[in-house]
């Protein structure tokens, strides 16, 4: 038994095309846009709820929360992101509440933001007391306004320390030598926590990770950009859970003698066959993992022979 509705198959519809022209718009780097769309079918939703049920707005608000973070405003992003991480624990069922910290919110909010576990913890609390006394919660902001006054003063201080954000990179414009660039593709809205972490160990060991995100892209040029980008890296490492586009890049691996990296959650296996094809005829690793640390682990175990 789930603890949402499903809206009505009109209402569904409505917002199918909404959520498509925002994902568009995400993906072209039209960001305000795309948090626009996004913002509507958030309202949509938070206000045609029946009287006596829910409906989860979990996706609208992680794709606000991408949309904001990759306009440059990652302060502000934070709490849409801690908005989508409740929902994802009131559609829990009771008890069952740790099952959104492997969700993208989650994820996001551990793996990206490192935001501490106690805080985590006392919304997972609070979701479950509200269960437990059969309360109704229709607007995830309430949880959040209840956080006690220690936890909401840590957010306080969270979102401050991400006051100041880094300048989007140029193309071409690089300081690092050809041999110490490794390209990190995947889904830079589902998976932004584990494409981060790969980039913070790539500059460990050494290495320049080139993020797409992180460099200035005409929304008209987001795949011309991303193949330049890759053409300017000796090595790459995808994340390929799930299917967003990452075909364009892969098949071109070969051709620009790209030595890469495939990872995979364990959950997530059921790739294409051409997926599949265009691993084994570019000589792609391929990786499974479960948790973050395992797939600290492959990608340590994949640049750390080649750092020499």
């Amino acid at each position: 038994m789930t603890t949402y509705d499903e809206p009505p198959t009109k209402l569904k519809e409505k917002l199918r095309d909404i959520a498509l022209k925002s994902e568009a718009l995400l993906e072209r780097r039209q960001h305000v846009q795309a948090e626009a769309g996004f913002q509507k079918m958030y309202k949509i939703l938070l206000n045609n709820q029946p009287v006596d049920g829910r409906y989860h707005k979990g996706y609208e608000l992680h794709n606000i929360g991408t949309a904001t973070l990759y306009s440059g405003k990652p302060q502000k992003a934070l709490k849409s992101f801690l908005l989508a991480y409740v929902e994802d624990l009131l559609s829990q069922k009771e008890g069952e509440e740790d099952k959104a910290d492997a969700l993208p919110a989650g994820k996001t909010l551990s793996g990206y933001y490192l935001v501490d576990e106690s805080l985590l913890a006392a919304l997972k609390k609070l979701a479950q007391k509200f269960k437990t006394s059969g309360t109704l919660i229709q607007d995830p902001d309430r949880l959040v306004k209840d956080l006690d006054k220690t936890l909401s003063k840590y957010l306080s201080d969270k979102i401050k320390e991400l006051a100041v954000t880094e300048p989007l990179r140029r193309p071409g414009q690089f300081q690092s030598q050809w041999k110490d660039r490794v390209f990190v593709g995947g889904s830079y809205s589902n998976h932004v926590a584990e494409i981060s972490r790969i980039g913070d160990i790539c500059m460990k060991l050494g290495f320049d990770p080139v993020i797409a995100s992180k460099f200035e892209t005409p929304p008209d040029k987001v795949h011309h950009h991303a193949l330049m980008l890759l053409h300017e890296c000796k090595m790459a490492i995808f994340e390929v859970s799930d299917d967003v586009g990452q075909l364009m890049e892969i098949e071109r691996l070969r051709d620009y003698q790209i030595s890469a990296l495939m990872l995979c959650q364990k959950d997530k296996t059921r790739l294409s066959a051409m997926l599949k094809t265009l691993f084994e005829a570019s000589d792609c690793e391929f990786r499974q993992y479960d948790t973050m640390k395992e797939m600290e682990t492959h990608v340590k175990l994949f640049l750390k022979p080649k750092k020499k």
